[in-house]
């Protein structure tokens, strides 16, 4: 996916402190299930034209919320089963992750389940907040579904987790999905702030 908004020397460096103006985002899943497509979609409002298999890229959106300036940088990350040494980088780049998978695929749900226990196991080992959200992308073949939306929803209420179904080629809920997850993780900025300014013992 060639574009201006895609950041040419990609890296996972955690040099870069997060913050309200700054919220690093990775994109997590099996392949296939369109984690690209829902980045081009949010980004440029466009479907990538050609299919290209991606290892690692790294993109950047300016959004404003609340008439306050915020840079996003998003990292695009491979699904296939032979780079998954790489997810400690991909996790530890961000903190705020987009879990995504394909309803008419019910490994690539299986395989998110574990991405997202992996999440919390090696997160929870920091103080820093980060927030999941668990996204089924392609709901516009319906009639091939093959993971039941009940199934996810009761994932996402036993583990205190959002789930959010999109079409990244019809534009269903792509923007919602990406600042839902930015909204939740804001949240948890603000009430961490609000906490250690009300009592010097946090």
């Amino acid at each position: 996916m060639e574009d201006e908004n895609r950041i040419t020397e990609v890296g996972t460096s955690k040099e870069e402190k997060e913050s309200e103006s700054l919220i690093k985002i990775s994109i997590l899943g099996q392949d296939l299930v369109g984690k690209t497509a829902l980045i081009s979609k949010f980004i440029n409002d466009k479907i990538p034209i050609t299919r290209e298999t991606t290892v690692e890229d790294q993109y950047r959106k300016i959004i404003k919320i609340n008439e306050n300036e915020c840079q996003l940088k998003i990292l695009d990350t491979a699904g296939q089963e032979e780079y998954q040494s790489m997810i400690d980088d991909w996790i530890d780049f961000a903190s705020c992750f987009l879990l995504v998978y394909s309803i008419d695929n019910n490994d690539s749900f299986a395989q998110i389940k574990q991405k997202y226990d992996y999440i919390i196991k090696r997160k929870s080992k920091g103080k820093k907040k980060f927030s999941v959200i668990i996204v089924g992308n392609k709901c516009d073949l319906e009639n091939e579904r093959k993971v039941s939306k009940e199934e996810v929803e009761l994932y996402g209420k036993n583990n205190g987790v959002m789930t959010i179904e999109t079409s990244a080629l019809n534009g269903i809920n792509v923007n919602e999905a990406f600042l839902k997850v930015i909204e939740i993780h804001l949240d948890k900025i603000r009430n961490k702030n609000e906490k250690s300014k009300g009592c010097p013992c946090f």
